[in-house]
């Protein structure tokens, strides 16, 4: 990605042309920047880093000192500070709009953590700097901050590369600190919250490309947890499979029921709590024509499942085998 923005006096028009600066439109910002439109639009309504110029009507344009103040503040996430912290040394900062990073010292610049989250820092051994600023977001509770990361990842690498290289990371060393310090339940808390409401806006934002059949997904009775179903929900619109979901505590009753009026091409069950959930009682799920698919995943199942039901070790797995049948 380019650090600096050569202007080019020749090919301005003079819409384009605003106080002596060359402005451009959100696409063509994201793109300079490296970043989707919607983390553009992200920051620009929580931190108020938006454009500062109009083109004479009411699209709003990005000035060279907006994009070099955008490119500041994106080079310190990327060094792991949060988006919050970044943007408030992007705002405090002055700008030419002909720096280079280098010039700044941004790629190397880590800020101070603000107070607000108190002590409970995520480890992240290994990880990159997303990830690392994913962990500094969450540990000062900056839930704003985690979704902009994780929507921005969203759109550059996908549903199942940011569950993969971004999420079980964090996740896991989230849950880490609980099993040995028995502290950091509201990080937890703040980061599933966010994960939940990109994953779940990113899911039905990609739904209207949809092109194949139904599958429903849901959690069985007893486990509230949706966190993976929103996953795989997101997965599947990436994928261009539609899909209905249920939701946690969902009884095998009421999904029978559901199965038999609906006529899902598939169907994802999961189960986070340990031996909460007989996998052997899905034989007594209907048999209609032609018989969806039933997939389940997560380590609460006990006993061997029917033979005709199969089994996802990952997000992945769960995401093509529902596709695979909703295309049939």
């Amino acid at each position: 990605m380019p650090h600096t923005w050569p202007v080019s006096r020749t090919t301005a028009t003079p819409s384009q042309e605003v106080a002596g600066e060359l402005s451009v439109s959100v696409a063509v910002a994201a793109r300079r920047l490296g970043v989707a439109p919607a983390t553009l639009r992200t920051w620009d309504r929580r931190y108020g880093l938006g454009p500062s110029q109009r083109d004479g009507g009411t699209h709003r344009r990005y000035s060279h000192v907006d994009l070099a103040r955008l490119d500041y503040m994106s080079a310190l996430v990327r060094a792991g500070n949060s988006p919050a912290q970044a943007a408030a040394a992007a705002l405090a900062r002055e700008f030419s709009g002909t720096e280079s990073l280098a010039d700044l010292g941004a790629t190397e610049t880590t800020l101070p953590v603000g107070r607000s989250g108190g002590g409970n820092v995520i480890a992240t051994p290994g990880c990159d700097r997303r990830a690392r600023g994913l962990a500094k977001s969450a540990s000062a509770l900056d839930q704003a901050g985690c979704a902009s990361i994780i929507c921005e990842s969203l759109h550059e690498i996908g549903v199942i590369s940011t569950w993969n290289e971004l999420l079980i990371p964090i996740l896991k060393s989230v849950g880490e600190m609980w099993e040995i310090r028995q502290c950091g339940i509201e990080v937890e808390h703040v980061l599933s919250t966010a994960i939940q409401v990109e994953f779940s806006r990113h899911a039905f934002n990609t739904s209207t490309q949809v092109t194949t059949g139904t599958v429903l997904l849901g959690s069985v009775a007893g486990d509230d947890h949706q966190l993976t179903l929103w996953a795989v929900a997101a997965g599947l619109a990436e994928a261009g499979v539609g899909f209905v979901h249920l939701g946690g505590g969902m009884p095998l009753e009421n999904l029978g029921d559901v199965i038999s009026r609906t006529g899902p091409r598939g169907v994802f069950l999961w189960s986070q709590i340990d031996g909460n959930a007989d996998a052997s009682r899905l034989a007594d799920l209907p048999s209609i024509r032609p018989n969806p698919r039933i997939v389940i995943g997560g380590p609460g199942w006990r006993n061997a499942p029917p033979a005709h039901v199969h089994v996802a070790q990952s997000l992945a797995s769960a995401v093509a085998l529902m596709s695979e049948v909703a295309a049939d």
